[in-house]
Order: C-alpha cells, then sequence, then structure tokens
C-alpha cells in the first residue's frame, strides 16, 4: 500500500527538481520559486491521476507530452516555444531516466519498498543530471557577476560571456552588456509600456531577429566579478535572451592585462 498524499509529494518533488536542472541547462536564469512549484504541482496531480486511473488512457503520449510542455511553460515564465520545447526534451529524458533507476533497484532489490526505490531513484538521477548540466555550463560559456547602480536601482545578476556580442553604445563609444528586459522592469517598470526612464537612451542594435531599439544607459558604478569596469548597458526585448549577455573583450582585456586595466578604471 502506498499513500496518495506521499506519492504526490515525492513526484512534486522530482518534478521541482528536475525543472530547475532543465532551466539552469538551457541558462535561462534563476529560476522562480513559485512558478516551479505550480509546475511540480500540476506533474504530481498529473501523475496521482494516471496512477489512480490505470484504465483511463492517461500515461500515453498524448497526454503526458502537454502536460510535461505546460509545465515547462509554467516554470520558465516567458521563454521562446523553443526553450519550452528544450526544457520539456531535457525533463523527460531526465524523468525518463529516474523511472529506469527506480525498476533496476527494484530487480536488484525485489524486497525493498516502491517509495524507497523512487526516493534513491531521484538522488541518482539528480546527480546524474547536476553533473551533465554543471559540465556543459561550463564548457559552454564563461559566467561572471555584475554588479550595477545606475540613479538609485541597483541590480547583481549572473552575465555569460559571448563573443556574438560586438555592440557598441554609440553615445559613449564604450562596449555594452545586454540585461535581460525581465531584470531591468523590476526597478523600472515604465519599460514595459515603452517609456523611457529619465537618463536612459535609445540604440540601434542588431539582434537575432533583426535590428532593434533597446534602450540603453551608463552605470555610475559597474563591477565584473567585483573588479570595476567600464561599459554601457542595454535592455533586451521581453523574452530574447535567457541570461544577460558581456562582450567578450571586457574580459579578455580583465585577463590580459588586470593591473593596468584596473589602475586606468579605477
Amino acid at each position: 500500500m502506498i499513500s496518495i498524499e506521499l506519492f504526490f509529494l515525492v513526484n512534486a518533488a522530482l518534478n521541482a527538481w528536475l525543472m530547475v536542472l532543465a532551466l539552469r541547462w538551457l541558462d535561462a536564469g534563476r529560476p522562480n520559486g513559485k512558478r516551479v512549484a505550480l509546475s511540480a504541482a500540476l506533474g504530481g496531480v498529473y501523475a496521482c491521476a494516471a496512477w489512480m486511473n490505470a484504465t483511463l488512457p492517461l500515461r500515453g503520449a498524448m497526454v503526458s507530452l502537454p502536460v510535461a510542455l505546460l509545465m515547462a511553460r509554467i516554470a520558465g515564465q516567458s521563454q521562446r516555444f523553443r526553450v519550452t520545447l528544450k526544457a520539456t526534451g531535457f525533463f523527460l529524458a531526465a524523468a525518463a531516466m529516474t523511472g529506469g533507476a527506480a525498476y533496476a533497484i527494484t530487480n536488484i532489490a525485489p524486497g525493498i519498498h516502491p517509495m524507497l526505490a523512487v526516493l534513491l531513484s531521484c538522488a541518482i538521477a539528480g546527480i546524474a543530471a547536476r553533473a551533465f548540466v554543471g559540465s556543459r555550463r561550463k564548457a559552454r560559456l564563461t559566467y561572471g557577476g555584475v554588479r550595477l547602480r545606475f540613479r538609485e536601482a541597483q541590480w547583481a545578476f549572473e552575465a555569460a560571456v559571448d563573443t556574438g556580442n560586438q555592440a557598441i553604445d554609440p553615445y559613449s563609444g564604450l562596449p555594452i552588456i545586454v540585461m535581460r528586459h525581465e531584470d531591468a522592469v523590476k526597478r523600472f517598470p515604465s519599460l514595459n509600456t515603452g517609456a523611457l526612464p529619465e537618463g536612459m537612451r535609445l540604440i540601434p542594435v542588431r539582434t537575432v531577429s533583426g535590428t532593434a531599439l533597446l534602450p540603453c544607459f551608463t552605470p555610475e558604478v559597474l563591477t565584473w566579478n567585483g573588479q570595476p569596469i567600464q561599459a554601457a548597458v542595454a535592455v533586451a526585448p521581453r523574452g530574447l535572451i535567457t541570461v544577460a549577455l558581456a562582450p567578450s573583450c571586457l574580459t579578455e582585456a580583465m585577463e590580459q592585462q588586470p593591473h593596468r586595466l584596473r589602475r586606468t578604471l579605477a
């Protein structure tokens, strides 16, 4: 006998863990706890319904795939549909690995309680998925911590070094760090209506979707991994990027001539 409450909690916890890993694998920024919890609860309800109604067609791909897509969409907020599809694929693959591990454990130890087998398989799948995500992110991108102050607003976020980011602010001549729209509107909600806050300007930037006019500003204070740098900051359109993008010229200069650059920027 298995408690339906325990079955739901285990499934929801596994869903939350795997969804967080999927978002980190896609560099979709810091996962929102409430949205991930809602997504995990939806998956838990579906698992319970499929388990309790074995005679109904709830376990096939015609039902499970749309549920997984909806879960990824809820957890990923305003991401593009292509990103949602990738998150869904990662989630389903990790879930399948977890189920296979649980089945293998019950075959190796026939007397083990099914929920204990599931918990052990969750741990195995979580460790493997986290190792995969960490190695993939490390191999693909270099990350750094950005802190900035503009007027009375302050931000702190992670940015990926992007060799394709060669944008230059025509007003100041500085390289540009592109931050997520979702992060910027937390301090300046008027960006959602198209109104430029005082001190910001529009600059033309070529993106994957074509040329766009992006709000841009020059921070009073800007650091990369604690070191002061000089750069402008542009705000990307909503949903265009999943992580802030820093130009490689900034980090290359910091690595090649750290002492001279730090004296110059100071």
